[in-house]
């Protein structure tokens, strides 16, 4: 979804100096409607207005808003039973992104840092490996 209104180098330029309180901008970032997670509705409707003419303040408000909405699903699986959070370990591209690991982990309430292994294929082959999802 980032990637649909920022380069790659304007991802890392314009993150360089984001604020880590929550942005005042309540975003639901989606290209078009339809969302699974933390809640089932396939007619929910993106939310990406107003947006700013300054494209940081858009990037911080769009990143505070992926935030939250990991922080209501992890809320959910707690409501259903799941061990609480201590720490989020991160992966992938989105781990390269220090503003974004700070507002995450802000809206989480737990330290979020990098994984010693940060490619996110690496994640799924040790569950691959370990035999814990293998079908019967």
């Amino acid at each position: 979804m980032l990637r649909h209104f920022f380069s790659d180098r304007e991802l890392t330029d314009l993150s360089q100096n984001l604020p880590d309180a929550p942005s005042p901008l309540s975003y639901y970032p989606l290209l078009k409607p339809g969302e699974r997670f933390p809640v089932n509705d396939p007619e929910l409707a993106p939310c990406l207005e107003p947006r700013p003419k300054n494209r940081a303040e858009f990037l911080h408000g769009l990143l505070d808003a992926i935030a939250r909405i990991e922080a209501q699903g992890y809320a959910l699986l707690n409501e259903l039973g799941a061990e609480p959070l201590s720490r989020v370990l991160t992966m992938g591209g989105g781990a390269k992104n220090v503003a974004w690991e700070r507002l995450r982990s802000h809206r989480l309430g737990v330290p979020v840092v990098r994984a010693m292994q940060s490619e996110a294929a690496y994640g799924v082959a040790c569950l691959a490996r370990s035999g814990v999802y293998s079908q019967p």
